[in-house]
């Protein structure tokens, strides 16, 4: 039993850095499968089955707890980020979060409403 366990783990790692490296690519999901010779529904149950996996290390009330109250103000800091190094075959992020056993990287370039986004549930978890 505990080695069904240990390929399993080997095997959400390996969908996580698939999965990452997709979302980087800048491809849409089903190009990106076509080009890896990947079934893209074999893609969306792993990424299914990796955020169900990630979402269980959430603590109980903040799955239940709107991620910003109304009288709240939202609050931006300019962050200046040196210039990239030369291009590598894995992205590097603009900012690494570390909080217990989660980690956060957002990239450079992210959606300003995706960071706004991941901000508030982060707001909301501290």
């Amino acid at each position: 039993m505990e080695l069904q366990k240990v390929k399993h783990e080997l095997k959400m790692e390996e969908w996580r850095k698939l999965i990452y490296e997709c979302r980087n690519s800048g491809q849409t999901i089903k190009a990106w499968c076509k080009e890896r010779h990947i079934c893209p529904q074999n893609y969306y149950r792993w990424q299914r089955t990796i955020w169900d996996a990630e979402t269980q290390n959430l603590p109980e009330v903040s799955r239940h707890q709107p991620v910003i109250k109304q009288d709240e103000t939202m609050v931006f800091a300019e962050c200046r980020i040196p210039a990239p190094a030369p291009a590598k075959s894995t992205p590097s992020a603009a900012v690494i979060l570390h909080l217990g056993s989660a980690t956060l990287e957002i990239q450079n370039g992210a959606c300003l409403e995706t960071v706004e986004t991941v901000l508030k549930a982060v707001k909301a978890l501290c």
